[in-house]
């Protein structure tokens, strides 16, 4: 009899604990996620809350908002209304033991001055986790570029953004050089469509990868505060779509960006009161006009980027000479060109794995 109690007591305590150990669990999860905020250089910033999800082996982190800590936005780097982290169950049946990681409604703000580089933004968010992350999903979020310097303030960004990246670990054990799939789609200022698709290795010191990427039909006065800030030019009306192949391999990029701008309508001069911008705007207005192509009435050019990737070149000569042969040759597809092969980049820093 003695021995029973002894017995229940003992449970009773286990179950005590154990009620103790997840009644204080997201204070513990809480602070250490807050932990790892304050480990960021550049950066301070916390989160509300955290709710734990046992039973899925997960938990949801409520409320996350960061700001550079020196000359930034008033707006958070990157705030976040709630970050869900599990373990992928799909993954343990390949006898990996790995998470994922879905992020509603975030807001990344950059600027001249708070581009969130010098972070390990990776290593960041897969410390969130016991686990290293294999699939990452946002669900709506919001990139933009705000420049509070110029007058008026220039606020460009990209809405409704949904990505998803897939296999990161390799969980799935093919002998790829690019075994990760990514995929974003957005809206951007002036209602444009943006879709990227492309393979990535980030298993790499310096990831490999091979991407293509469209924006397709914004409108160009929606980026007046832009344009005028940067090239001193408004648009009446027109419209701009850029297409772009990015390949990167051992630290080597090749690729190019394709803007092409149809229908376009310069800004009354005689509404522009300085004389010199008049005069800058006229020049633009014309150039444009000479060098476009008439029959599809389309200004473009192809910019060639080439070199180290975290220095690239940009070949100014052939991005003069592109717009020649867009005008007055044939004109540029509003498409890629798909001309750039990851396989050859790769085989251009010696290695032949480029299946």
């Amino acid at each position: 009899m003695k021995k029973r109690y002894i017995l229940l007591i003992i449970i009773g305590v286990l179950v005590l604990g154990l009620i103790g150990a997840r009644l204080y669990l997201p204070y513990w999860v809480t602070d250490y996620v807050n932990g790892q905020i304050a480990k960021l250089d550049n950066y301070t910033g916390s989160v509300t809350d955290i709710d734990i999800h046992l039973w899925r082996g997960a938990y949801s982190i409520h409320g996350m908002n960061i700001f550079k800590k020196r000359g930034g936005l008033k707006e958070p780097f990157a705030a976040a209304d709630k970050i869900d982290l599990s373990i992928e169950w799909k993954a343990l049946f390949k006898g990996a033991v790995v998470a994922e990681a879905d992020i509603r409604n975030i807001d990344l703000n950059f600027s001249r001055s708070q581009t969130g580089t010098g972070e390990s933004w990776g290593d960041f968010i897969d410390s969130l986790s016991p686990f290293d992350i294999n699939r990452l999903q946002v669900h709506g979020g919001k990139a933009s570029y705000i420049n509070r310097y110029a007058s008026p303030d220039v606020n460009i960004a990209i809405d409704n953004v949904s990505l998803l990246v897939t296999n990161l670990q390799n969980v799935n054990k093919n002998d790829k050089a690019l075994p990760s799939h990514l995929k974003v789609n957005g809206v951007s200022t002036g209602r444009g469509q943006l879709d990227i698709v492309g393979d990535i290795n980030i298993l790499k010191d310096t990831p490999d990868f091979d991407i293509a990427a469209k924006l397709e039909n914004a409108a160009l006065p929606a980026f007046n505060n832009f344009t005028s800030d940067v090239l001193a030019v408004d648009f009446e009306a027109g419209t701009i779509s850029v297409y772009s192949e990015l390949a990167a391999a051992n630290g080597r990029l090749v690729g190019y960006v394709k803007p092409i701008a149809t229908d376009i309508e310069m800004v009354d001069i005689e509404q522009d009161t300085n004389p010199f911008n008049a005069l800058w705007q006229s020049f633009v207005s014309v150039f444009v006009e000479l060098f476009s192509n008439h029959s599809e009435d389309q200004f473009a050019m192809r910019i060639p980027v080439e070199g180290n990737i975290n220095n690239p070149d940009q070949d100014l000569w052939a991005t003069f000479l592109s717009i020649f042969e867009n005008a007055f040759g044939r004109a540029f597809s509003r498409s890629a060109d798909e001309g750039i092969d990851f396989r050859e980049v790769l085989k251009e820093q010696g290695s032949s794995r480029a299946e």
